[in-house]
């Protein structure tokens, strides 16, 4: 439960598949107020109560009124006012470790314990920094079948890929974030194509990869301007967010943005995730990684 709705679609997965974890360990019902915005793309069920499912999942989403309005805000703020007793907050600066991943200060240890002293009634949470790494591995089975897609994004993204397995050897997804990036920060997380062309070339020659052999799968919230990228196969899919996500989380390494979307898809996909970086990648540091893990590279997932 937050203000903003739990933010953008991989800030809220990161916190929803913690959480999720957290509730699997503990044997705990967990329900997400947050997630209206992309249930859709879920089987996940929405919550039981009939006044916010409708309100929030039914009416106000579907007809887009929360953009206007700020129902969500007005409903946060009075549930929180009303149950401030029973609200767990991060701090909006450092990650809250839930179990079974341990604690890092004495404070997120009490408010644990707290939470199981109380277990018996609903304890809201608010915040996306709520992380379970330790979590995600031991219910990665779990996680993996309940955040799994609608069957119409499974059937679309298998008619992009199962094509190009039969022609391709080698499928690498390529996560450029733009539009906020070209702000944010000043620009620090933002690359221009034609940088994001020489990081892919220089893939090809590290990993010892032939162009004839190599497809790189482009999933952009902006236009590409696919003449940048001439010398190489590349296929733009015609995806939404979720769609997109998914698409490279079935490729073979992610290669991208710093950002929590390509960090997900590393981890639903149990591939590689290698950042853009301003001075250059260094490839070293990616020479022995097969599967997901938790890149020191990737500064904004907060693991």
């Amino acid at each position: 439960m937050d203000h903003e709705g739990g933010g953008r679609l991989a800030n809220q997965l990161w916190n929803f598949t913690s959480l999720y974890a957290y509730s699997l360990e503990k044997n705990y019902v967990l329900e997400n107020y947050s997630f209206f915005r992309y249930t859709k793309f879920f089987n996940i069920a929405t919550p039981k109560n009939s006044l916010i499912r409708f309100f929030f999942f039914d009416f106000l989403y579907k007809q887009h009124w929360y953009r206007m309005l700020g129902p969500y805000e007005k409903f946060t703020t009075l549930m929180q006012t009303i149950n401030k007793s029973k609200i767990l907050v991060d701090d909006r600066v450092n990650p809250f470790y839930l179990p079974p991943s341990k604690p890092i200060n004495q404070k997120q240890e009490e408010l644990i314990q707290w939470i199981d002293n109380n277990s018996s009634e609903t304890v809201y949470t608010s915040g996306w920094l709520f992380r379970n790494p330790i979590g995600l591995q031991k219910y990665r089975k779990e996680i993996i079948e309940y955040f799994k897609p609608k069957n119409s994004i499974l059937v679309k993204i298998d008619s992009l890929l199962s094509p190009l397995r039969l022609r391709y050897k080698h499928i690498i997804g390529v996560h450029i974030r733009q539009t906020d990036y070209k702000k944010w920060h000043n620009g620090k997380y933002f690359f221009e194509q034609s940088e994001i062309k020489q990081i892919l070339n220089e893939y090809l020659i590290d990993s010892n990869k032939k162009i004839d052999e190599t497809v790189f799968v482009i999933c952009s919230d902006g236009e590409i301007n696919q003449p940048i990228f001439s010398g190489l196969n590349i296929v733009l899919p015609e995806g939404n967010e979720a769609e997109d996500l998914f698409t490279l989380s079935k490729t073979d390494i992610i290669i991208g943005s710093n950002s929590t979307y390509g960090a997900w898809a590393s981890y639903y996909g149990d591939i590689p995730f290698v950042v853009f970086e301003r001075n250059g990648i260094d490839w070293e540091y990616y020479r022995d990684k097969q599967r997901y893990f938790e890149n020191k590279k990737n500064t904004l997932t907060h693991y």
